[in-house]
This record gives C-alpha cells, structure tokens and sequence, in this order.
C-alpha cells in the first residue's frame, strides 16, 4: 500500500511539473557580470514588460518566469552590451553563450521555432535585400548630385521602381506563404514583421490564420495589433 502511495505522489508531482507555466532562460557567457533581463510584450500591456531579471555575477544566466505562454517572442538584454531577441517554443531548452569582451558575437539557441524563421530571414536576405543594395546605393549616389540632369531624373526613376519591384515581390511571396500555412506560428511573425505596410493586407490575412494554440502569447499580442 504505501508503495502505491509513492507511485501516486511521485505521478503527482510529474504532472504537476508538466503544467507548470514556468519558462527557463539559462546560459553561461563568459566573465560576464552585470544586470540580464528577459522582456516581451505582454498582452493588455504597453511596451516592454521585465519577466525577470538577475544580477550576474559569475557568468551564470538563469532567467525565470511564469508569465509567458509559449510560443512567445522575448529579448534580452545584456547587461546593457547587447540584446537578443529569439522565440521561446519550449520551457526549458533556451540557452545563452558566448564571451563578455565580444558582447556582438553572444547567442542564444536552442528554439526550433526561431530556427526556422531565422532560414527565412536569411533566404529574404539573399533573394530580396542583397539585389536592393546596390540599386540603393545607385540611387543614393544621385539624389547626393548638387545638380541633377534629364538623364539622373530618369535613371533615378528606373532604380526607384527596380526597388520597389523588389519590395512588392517579398510582400507577394510573404502574403502567398501565410495563406499556404495558415497553421503555422511562423505566420504570425511574417504577418507582424513583413507586412507593417499594409494594415488593411495584415488584417485580412489574420483573419485566416488558426494555429492550434490561441492562447500563446504570440497569438495574443498579435491578435490585439489586429484590432
């Protein structure tokens, strides 16, 4: 009988930790001493809200809170030299690294979530804002002329609509992406961070999404900006 006590506790106390809310952040950054704060936008509050925060002194990260429902967007600020951002999409696997003396070079890893959208930010990088960047650089070279010729004004005409082609096919293929996972958390960030341009396209298109969970934090605070 008290075995079975036991085994009811021990079962007990596994679930009890599968339903708590608690999100680690932890981390080891060498020589690093100072104030590290996770923050994230809250739903029904404004701004930036500190989750946690903790005096390092050793290098040792180890951020706690309750108040995310994951999956949630959070960054974090080091001590004052650099601050991450990433997705949270588990509570206990989010890890920090790196060295004080080369505070742009810290990570932090450990989300598949931020993983995959991080792919689709270096292939927007690739496709879309490497083309731009000379036609930039082009069309800061002539509004920098004092004095500007027949052919500038055209040419300046031509590199402002190569550029705006190149703008219009990432909202395309952002806009055809979102409606094609419609399930899909990355959505939600496309939908927040691509298309800020287009209210009237943002709305539209959240009314189409539906992943799983309406409750994460993300959802909520995307679904606020909606309104």
């Amino acid at each position: 009988m008290k075995k079975i006590y036991l085994l009811i506790a021990a079962i007990a106390l596994i679930m009890s930790a599968c339903n708590s809310n608690k999100v680690k952040v932890r981390g080891d950054v060498k020589d690093l001493v100072g104030t590290v704060k996770l923050l994230a936008e809250m739903p029904g509050q404004q701004g930036m809200v500190v989750l946690a925060q903790q005096e390092v002194t050793d290098g040792k990260i180890d951020l706690e809170t309750e108040q995310l429902q994951i999956p949630a967007r959070v960054w974090i600020d080091i001590a004052g030299k650099n601050t991450l951002t990433t997705i949270i999409d588990s509570k206990d696997q989010i890890w920090i690294q790196g060295k004080a003396k080369f505070a742009d070079q810290i990570e932090v890893k450990g989300s598949g979530l931020d993983k995959e959208y991080n792919k689709l930010k270096k292939m927007f990088a690739e496709k879309y804002e490497g083309p731009i960047e000379p036609i930039d650089k082009n069309i800061q070279k002539l509004m920098n002329k004092e004095k500007r010729n027949a052919n500038d004004e055209v040419m300046l005409g031509v590199f402002q609509l190569q550029r705006q082609r190149y703008i219009r096919a990432r909202a395309n293929y952002v806009k055809n992406l979102i409606e094609a996972n419609p399930t899909q958390e990355l959505s939600l960030f496309l939908l927040q961070d691509e298309l800020q341009d287009s209210t009237d396209l943002q709305k539209r298109l959240f009314k189409l999404i539906n992943v799983p969970n309406k409750e994460s934090n993300l959802y909520k605070t995307v679904a606020e900006k909606m309104q």
